[in-house]
């Protein structure tokens, strides 16, 4: 008896719809992401960690571009798709701030960058 509650509570839970976060995984942040300023970023592994390089900034000011620079670096996933314990370095004048990305869905990701208290944060949009 007991044996067959335990496969009816697992067959029940199997026919619960997950929610859409659930069927993400660790590597679906991997890949081509559009800054809200019209920036691409990549973002892929760095052995264990997390990197990210601009790739285009999205600004058409005539000044050189900051494509390559190295924006997100050692970033460590702590659970729940999101990492943290990394940097976002700022390519306008090289200064470090703490980082954390969270995988909001499949499309969407929230950059939060913070220096002492202060802190922002940005969404960014997958690029098909």
């Amino acid at each position: 008896f007991r044996r067959a509650l335990v496969m009816a509570a697992a067959a029940a839970v199997s026919l619960v719809p997950l929610p859409a976060s659930a069927a993400l995984h660790v590597g679906a942040i991997y890949g081509f992401w559009r800054t809200p300023d019209g920036g691409r970023i990549e973002i892929h592994p760095c052995g264990d960690m997390l990197c990210g390089h601009i790739r285009d900034d999205g600004i058409d000011d005539g000044k050189p571009t900051h494509a390559g620079h190295l924006l997100l670096q050692a970033l460590h996933y702590q659970g729940a798709l999101t990492w943290a314990g990394g940097t976002v370095r700022n390519p306008r004048d090289n200064r470090a701030y703490r980082a954390k990305l969270r995988l909001m869905n499949g499309n969407q990701l929230k950059l939060t960058g913070c220096a002492w208290i202060f802190g922002g944060s940005q969404v960014w949009t997958r690029i098909e």
